[in-house]
């Protein structure tokens, strides 16, 4: 692929995620790897093929690019991945999840009801960017008057493109969650963060450092997934009506709903990784020390894996998408965040049967994350 087609393509600019897929398509169609500018690397290999990346994520070849004296982190590559992720594990457990599972659809119900008298509501300000951040934070026993401040610094961490804010962000974000360990080791409870303490005071096999990076992440990743993907996801069921009253008429699909949600607008635009050797990758010869891209929106729309990848269907079935990633690094949080869209979008549907646009939709900009910054909705009366 010549420097002018790439030029053309424009990948990663700071308009990129307001319609990836074009630039994305051009790559996959002529073989699903370039050599490309990035913001943060200078220059990456962009893969949008589903087999190029499901390939990267489970060949051990290819590691998360870390400084050497970062901590260790579900980043880190085996035997610290494989001691982090099994410590988190026995704390983070699909029962503790389904446990909140009424409780999340309580919150959506009320909060949804304290906005219905409304005559325009911004579904993403004022709803989807709070109700993730407040399940984790019943998860985490954190206080729920917490929650938007925690939310707004957690969302801001994640936006690379102002690093400046971004380190600001964390480094406050990062005391906060100092604080809450220490007030949890005081005054311990039963939820995630008492039962992460226990682990790392228990047999000190997971340090103070690991403790509050694990606890970031946890805070930070539950959020991000789950607040794009409910604007998106709404906005998609609005723009497609068949699909809405299919939802409606079937609530037993918000589960193959949400897989679709989650394929159609991946948030996170990819994942980098680090050549450990030199290697070849979709024909192309990669040296140790290059950076290779996996976009996970690229695979997500890729027509051998997914037939009519453009449309948005409830029913898909199989949908072997890659939004939480593949092999030994995908997302510990998958079955909180499927929860919490089960939770958010079901109730949605199922109680406010006169749902409609009250405006226009507004999506983000930027390179990394894909979604809306405003979605107007008219909730109408309850039946």
């Amino acid at each position: 692929m010549t420097a002018s087609e790439l030029s053309a393509m424009e990948p990663f600019l700071p308009d990129f995620q307001l319609d990836p897929y074009p630039a994305l398509k051009r790559i996959r169609d002529a073989g699903g790897i370039a050599k490309v500018p990035h913001p943060l690397l200078d220059e990456i290999w962009l893969v949008t093929s589903y087999d190029l990346v499901r390939s990267v994520l489970t060949d051990p070849l290819w590691v998360k690019p870390l400084d050497d004296d970062e901590v260790a982190s579900f980043d880190s590559a085996p035997p610290d991945h494989t001691r982090l992720r099994g410590l988190v594990g026995k704390a983070f457990t699909g029962r503790r999840v389904e446990a909140a599972r009424a409780w999340a659809e309580r919150v959506t119900a009320q909060r949804l009801a304290e906005l219905a008298a409304r005559d325009s509501v911004d579904l993403v300000s004022e709803f989807a960017d709070l109700m993730p951040v407040e399940v984790i934070c019943h998860l985490c026993g954190i206080p729920r008057d917490r929650a938007a401040e925690l939310g707004a610094q957690m969302l801001t961490f994640l936006d690379f493109e102002n690093l400046e804010q971004h380190e600001q962000t964390f480094a406050a974000a990062e005391g906060y969650v100092a604080e809450l360990i220490a007030a949890k080791r005081a005054d311990p409870g039963d939820d995630l963060v008492s039962d992460l303490i226990r682990a790392r005071d228990g047999g000190d096999r997971l340090s103070e450092a690991e403790l509050v990076r694990i606890l970031m992440v946890l805070l930070s990743n539950g959020a991000v997934t789950t607040t794009n993907v409910i604007g998106t996801g709404v906005h998609h069921l609005l723009e497609n009506p068949d699909q809405l009253d299919l939802l409606r008429n079937r609530p037993d699909l918000i589960g193959s709903a949400v897989e679709e949600m989650l394929r159609f607008e991946t948030p996170l635009s990819g994942i980098a990784w680090l050549a450990t050797a030199d290697t070849e990758l979709g024909g192309v010869r990669i040296a140790e020390g290059e950076h290779v891209g996996v976009s996970l929106q690229g695979a997500n729309r890729d027509p051998k894996c997914f037939p009519d990848p453009d449309r948005f269907l409830v029913t898909r079935s199989p949908n072997p998408h890659l939004c939480f990633s593949h092999g030994i690094h995908h997302c510990l949080g998958a079955a909180l965040a499927r929860m919490e869209l089960q939770a958010a979008i079901g109730t949605l549907v199922r109680d406010w049967p006169d749902l409609r646009r009250a405006g226009t939709a507004a999506w983000r900009g930027g390179f990394a994350i894909r979604g809306l910054v405003e979605l107007p909705v008219c909730l109408g009366g309850k039946p």
